[in-house]
C-alpha cells in the first residue's frame, strides 16, 4: 500500500456536536484500504464539536485514516472553509462531506476505483438520498437524464447543468481538475456551491456516473438552508451566488443549450425561494424575481431554448416573461404549474389563438373590410415610421463631443481586433470618453453599453470617433463632425464584393452591393494587416487609397507578443480541455456561398476535412481542434472522434493560433495571422471549380501558397509530416514589419483626429466671436 494520500475528505464544522460523531463514524466504516486523509476544519463553533472531534480522533484505530484538525477560532463560511481545505489537501482526489452527513461503507472504494479508471476523467458523480434519522430511512428522489449514461464526455457533461439540483458533496473529484481550472466556492455568503458547481460542469472532459447511493443527505431543522428566513440572508446570498454562477458562461460552454439549462435553474429557485426562504413582504419577493430576471437578461441575453421544455420555460423564455421582467406573469405561471394545470393555461392560449387567428382570417377575406384594414394598416405604419424619424432627427440634434470613442465590435462581440485595440485604448482613455457596444461582461461595467439600448444611441450620435469591425447598419447615421474607422475582420483571400460576381448573394438580394457600397462610402479609414491586403481592398471596396491604412491589426500584434509565451499556451490549452501532451492541428475553414440559407441537410459538406481520414495517416500523436464557421456544423462522420476538440465559440481565434503546432484552412485568411509568427499552414481545397463560380479566390494569391495546397487527406498530411512549410517564403508584401505597433499606430490616428476637431471647434468658437 503506498504512502501516498489516495483521497482527501473535507468536512466543515460549524456547531455540529449533534451530528459530528455519526458523520465521522460513515468515514471510519470505508473498506477503502488506501491512504486517505480527513481534513476537518473548524468554522469558528459555538458548542463541543471540537472537542467532540479530537477525542474521536484519539480513540480512531485505523492506521490508513489520517485526521487534520484545523481550528484557527473564525468564522468564515462553509465556501470559505471548503476553499482553504481544497488549498491544503495532499490526496489525489477530494471528497467534500458535510458535517451533518453520511457516506457509504464502499463509497471510497466503489467512486475512486472509477475515478482513477482512466487519465481523462475528472470526477466521478454518483447516486444521493435523503435520510430520516428518527427512522433510519433512506428515501431517493433523483430523476435525472445523467443517469441513462455510464458516463458523460465533453459536451454532454453539461447535463449536469440541467439537474434539478446543484450539489457538489455527491462527487469524488480529482485535485489536480481543480487546481488546473482554479475552480473554488463562492465566499462570504450561502448557496456558494452553484458558481463551483456550474464551474465544474463547463470544464471537466469526462465524468464517470457511479448508479449506487454512496451520499447521503441528513434531514433536519437546523441546515443553513432552513434558518434565517426573517432575514434577507437568503435574498442576498442567491443574487450573489446566481450572479457569480452566471458570469462562468462568459468563459463559453460546449452545448448551445447549455445557458437555458443553468438559467431555468436560476427562475424555477427564485420563484420556490420567495415564498419558502424570504421574509412575508409582498414587495421584497417581487423585487427578488425581479433582481434573478436581470442577472439572466444581463448575462444570457439572448437563450437558445430546446424543443419540447415544458410550458413554465417555454413562457419563461421563449414567450419573453423574463426579458420583459413580468413578475406578475411569472408568478401567475408558478402558481399554475405547482397545481398541475399550466397546461390547461396553455392549451386554452393555444385555442384563443386559432379563435383569433379565425377572426383575423375572416376580415382578411372580407371584401368590404378589407379596404378598412389596409388603409389602417397604413396609418399604424405611417406613425410607427414617423416616430422612428423623429427619434432619428433628434439624435442627429444631438452635438458631437470631441473625444467620445465607441466601439462596436464583429456582432457586438468583445472579440477579434476590437477586443484588442479596447484592451489597449481603455488605458489611454477614462470611462467618460470610450464605450465598448456588447453585452459581454468581460469588458468593465464603466466602459459597456447595451446594443441599440437608449444610452447606446444616445453616445453614438455624440460620438467624435465611431469604430467598428464589419459593416454598419444603414439605419446608423453618420454626422458631420464624425470620423469612422473600419478595423475589419480579415485580409481578402476569397474574392469580395466587386472583385467577384457574388452570384448567390445577389441573386438572393439584388441590392447586396448597393448597401454595401453606401457603407463603405461612409468609413474615414480601412485597417489593412499588408501592403497585400490594402491592395485587394482597394478594389474589391473601391475605396480610395489614402483612406486604407496599413498599420496591422490589433489581434496580431497580441499574436506576434504572446505566441511563445510557453506558461500561457499551457493555460489556454488547459482552460480548453487540449492535451499537453499531443501536436495540436487547427482545423478552420471558411463558410461557402453556395450554402448560404440552404437547408442544414441540403448543404454541401463535401469540401470539409475529414477527421478520420486525416488521422489515419497523421497517427495517434496529433489532435485536431475542430474552429468550424459559426454559419456551419459538422457533418455526422466528423463527429465522435477522441482526438477531435470542439471549441466554444467565445474562444479567441488568436489563441487557438497561439497554442497550435499546424493550422489548416481552405479559403480563409486565418493564414495572414499564420505568417506573422512563422505558423506552419497548409491548405485543403476540394471544391475550388464550384467555389470559383459562387465566389473565386485571388489568383496570384493562390499560385503564392500553391506548393501547400493538398486536395485529399492523403497528400495533406504527406505535406504535413514531411513538413513541405518549411520551405515556404512569404512575399514580402504580405508581412507587416511594424506589426507590434498595430494599437498605437491606430491610437495615434485615433488622437490626431481628435484634436483636429478640437482645433477646428477652437476656430469655429473663435470666428463666431468675432462676428459678435
Amino acid at each position: 500500500m503506498s504512502n501516498k494520500m489516495k483521497v482527501s475528505i473535507i468536512i466543515p464544522v460549524y456547531n455540529a456536536e449533534e451530528f459530528i460523531i455519526e458523520t465521522l463514524e460513515s468515514v471510519e466504516k470505508q473498506t477503502f484500504k488506501e491512504n486517505f486523509e480527513v481534513i476537518l476544519i473548524n468554522d469558528g463553533s459555538e458548542d463541543n464539536s471540537v472537542n467532540l472531534i479530537n477525542d474521536f480522533i484519539a480513540n480512531s484505530e485505523k492506521e490508513n485514516i489520517h485526521y487534520k484538525m484545523h481550528d484557527d477560532g473564525e468564522n468564515k463560511g462553509q465556501g470559505a472553509r471548503r476553499n482553504l481545505g481544497i488549498d491544503i489537501a495532499t490526496g489525489e482526489s477530494i471528497l467534500f462531506l458535510d458535517s451533518d452527513d453520511l457516506i457509504a461503507d464502499t463509497t471510497l472504494d466503489i467512486a475512486y476505483k472509477r475515478l482513477s479508471g482512466t487519465k481523462e476523467n475528472d470526477f466521478v458523480i454518483f447516486e444521493w438520498a435523503y435520510y430520516y434519522p428518527e427512522t433510519g430511512e433512506t428515501k431517493y428522489v433523483n430523476k435525472e437524464k445523467y443517469n441513462l449514461k455510464l458516463a458523460l464526455y465533453r459536451n454532454t457533461v453539461e447535463m449536469l447543468l440541467g439537474c434539478s439540483t446543484y450539489f457538489s458533496v455527491n462527487k469524488l473529484y480529482k485535485r489536480s481538475f481543480l487546481q488546473r481550472h482554479q475552480i473554488r466556492y463562492g465566499e462570504g455568503y450561502i448557496y456558494e456551491d452553484f458558481e463551483f458547481y456550474v464551474a465544474c460542469a463547463l470544464k471537466a472532459y469526462r465524468v464517470p456516473v457511479i448508479s449506487n447511493i454512496l451520499y447521503k443527505v441528513r434531514v433536519h431543522d437546523k441546515s443553513t438552508t432552513k434558518t434565517d428566513y426573517t432575514s434577507t440572508k437568503h435574498r442576498d446570498s442567491f443574487l450573489i451566488a446566481i450572479e457569480n454562477a452566471a458570469s462562468k458562461l462568459q468563459d463559453g460552454y460546449r452545448d448551445q443549450y447549455t445557458p437555458y439549462q443553468v438559467n431555468k435553474y436560476f427562475i424555477y429557485r427564485a420563484l420556490l425561494y420567495s415564498e419558502k426562504r424570504l421574509p412575508n413582504n409582498k414587495n421584497m419577493r417581487n423585487d427578488f424575481i425581479k433582481s434573478t430576471m436581470k442577472i439572466i437578461n444581463e448575462y444570457s441575453p439572448n437563450i437558445k431554448v430546446p424543443n419540447g421544455v415544458l410550458p413554465l420555460y417555454n413562457y419563461a423564455f421563449s414567450k419573453g416573461v423574463v426579458k420583459n421582467l413580468d413578475v406578475a406573469e411569472m408568478k401567475k405561471l408558478f402558481k399554475l404549474h405547482k397545481k398541475n394545470k399550466i397546461n390547461f393555461y396553455y392549451t386554452r392560449e393555444i385555442e384563443k389563438n386559432k379563435r383569433k387567428n379565425k377572426v383575423i382570417n375572416k376580415v382578411k377575406n372580407n371584401y368590404y373590410l378589407k379596404p378598412l384594414v389596409y388603409n389602417t394598416r397604413r396609418k399604424v405604419h405611417a406613425k410607427r415610421n414617423k416616430k422612428r424619424a423623429n427619434e432619428i432627427e433628434n439624435y442627429m440634434s444631438l452635438k458631437v463631443k470631441s473625444g467620445n470613442i465607441i466601439m462596436m465590435g464583429f456582432d457586438y462581440q468583445y472579440r477579434g481586433n476590437s477586443k484588442y485595440l479596447f484592451d489597449y485604448l481603455k488605458d489611454l482613455y477614462e470611462p467618460e470618453n470610450l464605450k465598448f457596444v456588447t453585452f459581454d461582461k468581460k469588458v468593465p461595467e464603466e466602459y459597456r453599453i447595451n446594443p441599440k439600448s437608449k444610452e447606446f444611441f444616445n453616445y453614438f450620435y455624440t460620438s467624435n470617433i465611431v469604430i467598428c469591425e464589419s459593416w454598419i447598419p444603414a439605419a446608423f447615421r453618420k454626422k458631420k463632425g464624425q470620423k469612422w474607422i473600419q478595423l475589419w475582420h480579415g485580409t481578402p483571400f476569397k474574392k469580395m464584393l466587386f472583385d467577384s460576381n457574388e452570384a448567390t448573394m445577389l441573386s438572393l438580394n439584388p441590392n447586396h452591393k448597393v448597401k454595401m457600397k453606401n457603407d463603405i462610402a461612409r468609413w474615414d479609414y480601412l485597417i489593412a494587416d499588408s501592403e497585400k491586403a490594402k491592395q485587394k481592398f482597394k478594389t474589391s471596396f473601391d475605396i480610395s487609397s489614402d483612406k486604407v491604412i496599413t498599420s496591422g491589426y490589433p489581434r496580431n500584434e497580441w499574436l506576434k507578443e504572446n505566441h511563445s509565451n510557453e506558461e500561457l499556451v499551457r493555460e489556454i490549452k488547459i482552460k480548453n480541455n487540449i492535451p499537453l501532451d499531443k501536436k495540436i492541428i487547427l482545423y478552420a475553414p471558411t463558410w461557402r456561398d453556395y450554402n448560404y440559407k440552404i437547408a442544414e441537410s441540403k448543404k454541401d459538406k463535401d469540401y470539409m476535412l475529414q477527421f478520420r481520414k486525416i488521422l489515419n495517416h497523421l497517427g495517434n500523436d496529433y489532435c485536431i481542434i475542430n474552429k468550424a464557421h459559426s454559419m456551419d456544423t459538422q457533418p455526422s462522420w466528423n463527429n465522435g472522434i477522441t482526438q477531435v476538440y470542439t471549441v466554444n465559440d467565445k474562444v479567441e481565434t488568436q489563441e487557438l493560433i497561439a497554442i497550435s503546432d499546424v493550422i489548416i484552412s481552405d479559403y480563409s485568411s486565418i493564414y495572414f495571422d499564420a505568417i506573422h509568427i512563422d505558423k506552419p499552414f497548409y491548405f485543403l481545397i476540394k471544391d475550388y471549380p464550384k467555389f470559383n463560380l459562387s465566389r473565386g479566390v485571388y489568383l496570384d494569391m493562390y499560385n503564392d501558397i500553391l506548393k501547400l495546397v493538398a486536395k485529399d487527406e492523403a497528400e495533406l498530411a504527406k505535406k504535413i509530416k514531411t513538413n513541405v512549410f518549411k520551405d515556404f517564403k512569404a512575399p514580402e508584401n504580405y508581412i507587416n514589419k511594424n506589426i507590434e505597433n498595430a494599437n498605437e499606430s491606430i491610437a495615434q490616428i485615433i488622437s490626431e483626429n481628435i484634436k483636429q476637431d478640437e482645433k477646428s471647434i477652437e476656430i469655429n468658437h473663435s470666428n463666431s466671436m468675432q462676428q459678435v
